[in-house]
């Protein structure tokens, strides 16, 4: 999957993922539409999703925009995206906050986009979704 137009705003997960680099999203078969997304084809853990349900319960689309960010359950998911994919997703929402939600995502789609053939690169596990390149 190559990203051809700037990435959507709802293509970032209330907790700070860039949906449009998750593995879920780049898979060939089924792919995810992504968190915030109301098209079918999400997986069943969005809709079970602790984060996202706090963040539709408060009434906000993002974490960064909640008072209480980063919160407990954002630090948990930040602590094993830091340790497991060297990404903090709180990083990603301060950056969103400072500079806006689409510079953001303009920054994301520049750092997931491969050199080599401009297919999308999975942040799970840095690898292109169209020439199988690895970045890691």
């Amino acid at each position: 999957m190559k990203i051809t137009t700037t990435i959507p705003v709802l293509m970032m997960a209330p907790c700070g993922i860039t949906c449009a680099a998750c593995y879920a999203h780049v898979r060939k078969k089924n792919p995810c539409p992504g968190c915030r997304s109301l098209e079918a084809g999400r997986p069943g853990y969005c809709d079970r999703c602790k984060i996202k349900n706090c963040a539709d319960g408060r009434g906000i689309d993002l974490c960064f925009q909640c008072s209480d960010f980063p919160c407990a359950l954002v630090k948990h998911i930040d602590k094993r995206y830091r340790t497991s994919y060297q990404i903090s997703l709180i990083e990603n929402g301060l950056r969103a906050r400072a500079v806006g939600v689409e510079q953001h995502l303009r920054e994301e789609q520049t750092q997931w986009t491969c050199a080599e053939c401009g297919g999308t690169v999975s942040l799970h596990n840095k690898t292109c979704s169209e020439c199988g390149r690895s970045l890691s």
